[in-house]
């Protein structure tokens, strides 16, 4: 059993805690910063969202939630395989969706067309669409990486966060995978776990209920208001630069962040590149001037976003944004879980009241 370190704090200490970590990161993320997009010789490509359908209606989901603007849209086989001919083969490409990724139902051409090309693939999906007969196509053609979001490990609770879904259709499916591993063992089955709810306090039990499932566990942050973060593992005491890393979405348009993929959803970015008119590089390009440039569309975007969190430097194994605890690894020393207790909240309100004094005299 892997251990996590960390008392487990009661109700109202939890939203203390929630209350001062969002003064704490708002007064980090408005503070002086100059943006440096520290570009990459080459594009730094991630992958593909490539339709905005789901079955489920998460709570927390800004693109299909209960109280989201519903669309439709997906990303044409035919410029999936455009920008699949730009990214340097070998690469692996993640295929994802800002719905569910087997809602397209080009799903299996694209993971297919990756794999002709050179490029290893990772699904990341919710697991509700996934029957043996799928998961021995897409094994057959070369699939091995799967990813499962999965945000609670008790079915009645599970349902209340993600509507429509089922537990148990999900670990059927990942006890499938687990399986094959003895024919195909480079097979990884891993889960993300977004910490809404009970989770963080349940840290431990989650990572327990896990360690015989699947081969790795990634815990992260809440994202809520589009562009702001809760339940972090710490507030880091200064603000980093994002790594800009290209996402193209449903509708073609290329992102340089998570981020992004949600602002373009709620609000009219007709200004972000679209993979019909430009190359991936010509992108990359524009995207790295935008951001370091605080006039820019994205760079007034950028000034307000907390997502920067997701590259902070690491500290007690983990960064503000995730934990990743990993069960295939024979020796795992235990993971600390930097939880801000009550008797912690204190000092966080005097931090952030010397903080923001320094930034008043400035």
């Amino acid at each position: 059993m892997i251990t996590i370190v960390g008392a487990m704090p009661n109700a109202q200490s939890t939203t203390s805690r929630i209350a001062a970590e969002a003064e704490m990161l708002d007064c980090v993320t408005k503070a002086p910063f100059v943006p440096n997009a520290s570009r990459a010789a080459r594009v730094d490509f991630n992958g593909f969202a490539t339709t905005e359908k789901c079955e489920l209606s998460c709570v927390f989901c800004h693109f299909n939630g209960p109280n989201a603007t519903k669309k439709a849209e997906a990303l044409d086989p035919a410029l999936v395989e455009k920008g699949l001919r730009q990214v340097p083969i070998g690469q692996k490409v993640h295929f994802a969706a800002t719905g569910d990724f087997f809602q397209d139902p080009h799903a299996h051409d694209h993971l297919r067309t990756s794999i002709e090309l050179g490029h290893p693939v990772n699904i990341l999906s919710h697991g509700q669409s996934m029957p043996p007969a799928r998961l021995e196509e897409m094994l057959a053609m070369g699939v091995r990486e799967f990813r499962f979001s999965v945000d609670h490990i008790e079915p009645r609770q599970y349902a209340k966060i993600r509507r429509g879904g089922d537990l148990e259709r999900v670990l059927a499916t990942i006890d499938y995978l687990r399986g094959r591993k003895q024919q195909i063992p480079d097979i990884s089955v891993e889960i993300n776990c977004i910490l809404i709810g009970d989770a963080k306090e349940r840290l431990q039990e989650f990572a327990d209920f896990w360690s015989s499932r699947v081969d790795a566990a990634h815990f992260h942050a809440e994202y809520y208001d589009v562009l702001k973060f809760r339940n972090l593992f710490y507030i880091p005491d200064k603000r980093n630069d994002c790594h800009i890393q290209l996402y193209v979405l449903p509708s073609g348009q290329i992102t340089p962040c998570c981020a992004m993929m949600v602002q373009a959803h709620e609000t009219e970015v007709a200004w972000l590149p679209n993979i019909r008119d430009v190359s991936l590089q010509e992108a990359y390009d524009r995207l790295c001037d935008m951001y370091e440039d605080p006039n820019s569309e994205l760079g007034k975007v950028c000034a307000k976003c907390q997502w920067w969190v997701m590259w902070s430097e690491p500290k007690d194994n983990c960064s503000p944004y995730m934990k990743s605890v990993r069960f295939d690894q024979a020796d795992v020393p235990a993971l600390p879980v930097a939880v801000v207790q009550e008797s912690a909240v204190s000092r966080l309100r005097k931090w952030l009241r010397g903080a923001l004094g320094t930034f008043r005299r400035a």
